[in-house]
């Protein structure tokens, strides 16, 4: 399954000359990545999210402890006040009479309670748009690098006290899709079963076919009968026979298909996070595709033979596609034009070079080239049969 990452810019902010109760002076032991721009995040917590609370008075009767919240950032202070709250999530309220402190050389925010409840679990919330650095950037609690807003962008932890267990704690971020069969893989069965996996225990009233459907490229919709079902695991089987020489694509509606989590979870965190970054207001559907086709996408082989190289494809190529502008050689100087000979039955193309060489050469066959039946290249390291994806350009060695 392919994913998207999304990597968070590092910006320097450089400024001089500036009088220190500007907020925007820099301090010289500012860490990289921190400053104006910067969404800011929590390094982390102690304890740790699903970890126990330590009583730090046990002659005193409850449990008297400090959570202590790590940043990497220079924080507002006076935005932290009243954005800052934890929930006891075993009895659905909040935490009252908390004593919170911010150390601005440390970093470091403390929040203490006299009297903890045992056998209870909590969750700590920093609210996103108020709590924010000192250049007024605000929190990006599921760290995605985008200011998604609240309560999505929320930082989370939890804990919980003696008498309770790890599982006590309420989640803290939405469920994901781990795994769909088939999926960007050509298949050549007409009924395959369509199976998605979750990373979490899911609602079952969610996992219907209304919220999962199939429609093939040519826009036509196939009715899905679901025909298994685990707490983290669907099973759906087409109605109607597949058509070969078709892509199709499952559709998860994300808002629909919800997890099964403990009781007070935050409801936001109940709906499928289709891009995997994150919740956010407008999450978008989940998609997958594959190709039903008992025809493969061609493979490609290189060989260098010294005056030249040597392509060699897996089946019979059109010919028309193999050309200068599809497929080509690099020495350590650039482009080396050649010239092409094809052989072998329109299998195999001698590339002959036009000018000396210097140095180990690099060979590319784009995805355009076509076998004789119009399967375009499969130019994965591990093919997949599909060819013709966006990054089935073939790069050798």
């Amino acid at each position: 399954m392919k994913r998207v990452f999304l990597a968070t810019a590092i910006l320097l902010f450089m400024v001089g000359c500036l009088e220190k109760e500007n907020l925007l002076d820099v301090d010289t032991d500012l860490g990289l990545g921190t400053g104006a721009g910067n969404l800011p995040v929590v390094a982390g917590v102690v304890p740790a999210n699903a970890q126990q609370l330590i009583d730090d008075d046990p002659e005193t009767p409850g449990v008297q402890a400090t959570v202590i919240v790590n940043f990497p950032d220079y924080m507002d202070e006076v935005s932290l006040e009243g954005n800052v709250w934890v929930m006891n999530t075993t009895t659905g309220e909040d935490v009252t009479n908390l004593a919170i402190t911010y150390n601005p050389d440390a970093k470091k925010l403390y929040v203490r309670h006299m009297d903890w409840s045992e056998n209870n679990a909590y969750l700590l919330i920093l609210v996103s748009g108020g709590v924010k650095n000192r250049w007024g950037s605000p929190i990006d609690g599921n760290g995605n690098g985008k200011d998604d807003g609240c309560p999505y962008d929320d930082a989370l932890s939890t804990f919980y006290t003696a008498g309770s267990a790890p599982d006590s704690c309420v989640w803290i971020v939405p469920p994901i899709v781990t795994g769909v069969t088939p999926d960007t893989i050509r298949t050549a069965d007409t009924l395959p079963p369509i199976v998605v996996v979750f990373d979490a225990g899911m609602d079952t009233t969610t996992l219907v076919s209304d919220n999962f459907s199939l429609v093939s490229e040519t826009g036509s919709s196939i009715q899905l009968d679901r025909s298994g079902m685990t707490p983290n695991s669907v099973t759906f089987i087409p109605r109607s026979v597949l058509r070969f020489g078709n892509r199709y694509f499952l559709t998860i509606t994300s808002s629909n298909v919800k997890a099964d989590a403990p009781r007070n979870t935050p409801s936001y965190l109940l709906g499928l996070d289709a891009d995997f970054d994150g919740t956010e207001a407008d999450e978008p559907d989940f998609q997958s595709y594959f190709l039903c086709d008992t025809v493969s996408a061609p493979t490609v082989a290189v060989t260098d033979v010294g005056d030249g190289l040597q392509f060699d494809f897996d089946q019979r190529m059109d010919p028309v596609t193999l050309v200068l502008e599809n497929i080509r050689a690099f020495d350590e100087t650039g482009y080396v034009p050649g010239t092409l000979v094809i052989s072998n039955n329109n299998t195999r193309v001698e590339y002959y070079f036009s000018r000396p060489t210097q140095g180990t050469f690099t060979a590319f066959v784009s995805k355009q080239a076509k076998s004789r039946y119009g399967m375009m290249l499969d130019g994965q390291a591990t093919p997949n049969g599909i060819g013709g994806e966006p990054w089935d350009d073939f790069w050798w060695p």
